[in-house]
């Protein structure tokens, strides 16, 4: 929320009570805070009942406008959190309906900002806390949520000590089948992954898109570092999205279960969100590339480290595709201007963010970039990062400035329109080559260092050359004994550029 730069909530402690008929909840949160707000603490919770608020036994004067709660007397006090008693029927964020089998369940569904719905919270990615769920759910039910279980009996109580983000923080509840894979295992440290179905969907659950669940882990513990959180449950849910990557407790849609169409890629997906985007957020909404560009690459990376390089190949082609047909061409990857989480849930964030990584990659070298994203999540890990902050970290890796890189691919609308005109020119044996940046004049001119041009003779004999574009127009020569029966840019699908070739 504006004006609330001061505060850091560390805490929140909810016990929510799901009722064996209908939707109505009671609840009560506890939260722990830093900083002396000007004007008191402010909670966004919209369309509850607000019963009471206390602080150290004593009750609390508030206000509250169906949107915010306002406490002015509230200061930070560590050993007594704020207590605020609420209670009705959430209008969003806690689903609490028929699921797809005919059951009744309950779960949380909070991105970008439905947390507010059912939790009171300061419901921005920026501020990062630890939670744990008390919930007293109907007979026969199953409940779980972020971190570890500390006590199941008459109540549920789960508790993630690691901050996370509002958007993530949720809880399941409803009758489950729950399957156990073999964990992983750091020394003394267990790290439990299960997989939580409805009954009638197990069976293709363990058998298709989870059957290497702890495999998808382990890669990208060895490309990135070590898990970081407790556990690691995925979950059949109600929630809006194909997949939400809740911190240690991923939830996923449940019709791709019962239509049998779900696959492993949205598994990798969004168990690389755990450190992309959980473990390290995003700062600002505009620059959700730092998770979904992050989880789409890593989706195809560790696809590629476990079946081969085709996956990677194929994968980038599509999401290449994908962001020439798309509608968000015309706008830069980092968008300011757009102040709907929603709308950025694009191919900008998605696709080309993906695409900027594997230029990176491919413009620093294996080596350094696989340094600079352990490095990032290192320093960034349980906080929250920018663009700037990535660049920052990626440039001490890569020993070099990347300014011009980021500036034209994450800033820049669009990407580079190629047309390349060529004519051989027998006297001086060489290919004339014309290379025209086609694009619209308001994306710009990019910069391409490494842009590949090969010829390919009538016997199939390939020449390749390296050249460096960085006008509207260049002009370039490539020696050559005989007319080349075909000239190819980027063969190797290494940028994401359109080019259009003619002799």
């Amino acid at each position: 929320m504006s004006g609330q730069s001061r505060i850091n909530v560390t805490g929140y402690a909810f016990s929510i009570r799901i009722p064996d008929t209908g939707s109505v909840i009671t609840a009560v949160a506890r939260i722990s805070y830093r900083g002396a707000p000007t004007g008191g603490l402010r909670l966004d919770l919209v369309g509850l009942t607000v019963d009471s608020v206390r602080a150290a036994g004593h009750t609390l004067p508030f206000t509250y406008d169906g949107q915010v709660i306002g406490i002015p007397s509230a200061r930070s006090d560590p050993e007594e959190p704020l207590e605020v008693f609420y209670h009705g029927m959430p209008r969003d964020g806690l689903i609490v309906q028929t699921n797809a089998r005919g059951r009744r369940s309950a779960f949380g569904d909070n991105w970008p900002e439905r947390a507010r719905n059912w939790l009171p919270t300061v419901d921005a990615p920026r501020d990062k806390a630890r939670v744990a769920f008390i919930v007293t759910a109907p007979n026969g039910w199953r409940v779980v949520a972020n971190g570890i279980t500390a006590d199941c009996r008459q109540s549920c109580s789960w508790i993630e000590t690691r901050p996370i983000p509002t958007y993530t923080m949720v809880l399941g509840a409803g009758v489950f089948s729950v399957s156990r894979h073999r964990p992983i295992v750091h020394g003394e440290d267990t790290i439990p992954i299960t997989v939580w179905t409805y009954p009638e969907d197990s069976a293709f659950a363990e058998s298709g898109p989870f059957r290497r669940a702890t495999e998808i882990v382990e890669t990208m513990e060895r490309l990135v570092g070590p898990f970081p959180y407790e556990k690691l449950a995925h979950v059949e849910s109600s929630t809006r999205y194909g997949g939400m990557e809740n911190s240690s407790a991923i939830f996923y849609a449940e019709q791709p279960y019962v239509g049998r169409t779900m696959r492993e890629g949205v598994v990798r997906h969004e168990t690389s969100h755990q450190w992309f985007g959980d473990a390290v957020t995003e700062r600002e909404w505009a620059h959700l590339w730092l998770s979904e560009g992050f989880a789409s690459y890593f989706d195809l990376v560790i696809g590629a480290a476990l079946d081969g390089d085709s996956v990677l190949a194929a994968g980038l082609a599509r999401d290449a595709r994908a962001y020439f047909a798309s509608k968000v061409v015309d706008r830069p990857l980092v968008d300011t201007a757009e102040h709907d989480p929603n709308k950025l849930l694009n191919e900008n964030s998605y696709q080309k963010g993906a695409w900027v990584l594997h230029m990176l990659r491919g413009r620093i070298g294996d080596s350094a970039f696989f340094r600079g994203i352990r490095d990032y999540y290192r320093v960034y890990r349980d906080s929250t990062a920018l663009s700037s902050d990535f660049q920052r970290v990626m440039e001490r890796a890569a020993g070099r400035s990347l300014d011009a890189f980021f500036q034209q691919w994450l800033w820049q609308p669009g990407y580079p329109r190629l047309d390349v005109r060529w004519r051989y020119e027998a006297a001086d044996r060489r290919v004339r080559l014309e290379i025209t940046q086609a694009q619209p004049e308001s994306w710009g001119v990019f910069r391409l260092p490494r842009l590949v041009i090969e010829a390919v003779s009538g016997v199939g004999a390939v020449t390749r050359r390296v050249y460096a574009i960085d006008a509207r127009t260049t002009i370039a020569y490539l020696e050559l004994e005989a007319a080349p029966s075909a000239i190819r840019v980027d063969p190797d699908g290494r940028l994401l550029v359109q080019s259009t070739v003619t002799p």
